[in-house]
């Protein structure tokens, strides 16, 4: 009877237990089948040495911050706007009235380089000036003369020729005023929503824009590498064609060519200067310390030439002295 009565328990043990595996053999199954590493969303995946890797959105660069303790006071300025911020992170670093929409005169000339970058042009080929192009206040060209368009180019950057520009834009073929709409059309793609513009030169006081604006211009204009380097010429000579002489056209920027005195190196310093009587006298430039830190500096109706870049001089000095750049790494 113990035996039947064992023989029974054991029967019955041993079905309930392939029930029970039965039941639980594909739930065991299935989790080990959808089982999956789950991490946070990372965007895209680099495939690198046949493993995935997954790539993590780049942390933010950190912004320069003022040191503690005893900071300098800053600059006492004739400019009546002016702006200097991070060339890396376009945060601010000094300001004054940098919201006030002034005339931006020759500053203007950073857009329409940008807009006839935009454009097929054959910079090796030559035009014509003619008298529709002359600003009767320029020095550098004369009606009748033949240049290469990368001469003309050079001429309205680093001498800032609005005659040497109005035959670029008519090289163009384009219009004037198409020209101009691509100009206004840039700026709103560059989200420079102060700015705007009615001609090419920056001879027209309607050329506007706020400190800030003109900032972030130089800093986007400077993103090309023919506007950077031509910023950087002290001393360039154009050539007519058919002659034998070469005219000497000096750099409108005066830190650039050291009549302003200053610490910073030839290779360190890209600006554009502006001047209509509307305006006073204007000046955007890009300055990088030893450091390699790189600061943008706007000084819009300084009271004269020469304080247009002293001054913008003595801010760049300034925030380098009083600012403190985390590391990259941090």
């Amino acid at each position: 009877m113990r035996e039947k009565l064992f023989d029974f328990i054991f029967s019955f043990g041993m079905m309930l237990a392939g029930v029970l595996l039965l039941f639980l053999s594909p739930i065991s199954f299935n989790a080990k089948k959808e089982f999956r590493g789950i991490f946070p969303a990372s965007g895209a995946r680099a495939e690198i040495g046949g493993d995935l890797s997954l790539i993590f959105p780049p942390s933010k660069p950190a912004v320069p911050f003022l040191k503690s303790g005893n900071i300098s006071a800053p600059p006492n300025l004739s400019a009546i706007s002016a702006i200097a911020i991070d060339g890396n992170t376009k945060s601010i670093l000094f300001e004054k009235n940098i919201n006030e929409v002034r005339s931006l005169a020759s500053i203007t000339k950073l857009m329409t380089a940008m807009a006839l970058l935009d454009l097929p042009i054959d910079w090796s080929s030559t035009a014509k000036v003619g008298e529709s192009d002359f600003d009767g206040s320029d020095h550098h060209i004369n009606v009748g003369e033949v240049y290469s368009l990368n001469d003309l180019w050079h001429i309205a950057l680093v001498g800032s020729s609005n005659t040497a520009m109005n035959l670029l834009v008519r090289s163009s073929g384009l219009s004037e005023e198409h020209f101009v709409e691509l100009m206004n059309r840039k700026a709103k793609e560059l989200r420079l929503f102060s700015a705007r513009f009615s001609e090419p030169t920056g001879l027209s006081a309607k050329n506007m824009a706020n400190a800030i604006d003109a900032a972030k211009l130089l800093r986007d204009a400077l993103r090309f590498d023919k506007i950077f380097t031509t910023l950087q010429i002290g001393e360039y000579f154009a050539k007519p064609i058919g002659t034998s002489k070469s005219k000497q056209v000096w750099s409108t920027n005066w830190l650039l060519t050291n009549w302003v005195p200053n610490n910073f190196k030839v290779e360190d310093i890209a600006g554009k200067t502006g001047f209509i009587n509307d305006s006073k006298y204007n000046f955007a430039v890009s300055l990088t310390n030893k450091d390699k830190r790189q600061i943008i500096v706007v000084v819009m109706g300084a009271n004269s030439n020469e304080e247009r870049f002293s001054e913008a001089r003595d801010v760049a000095e300034w925030a380098f002295e009083n600012y403190i750049w985390p590391d990259k790494n941090i």
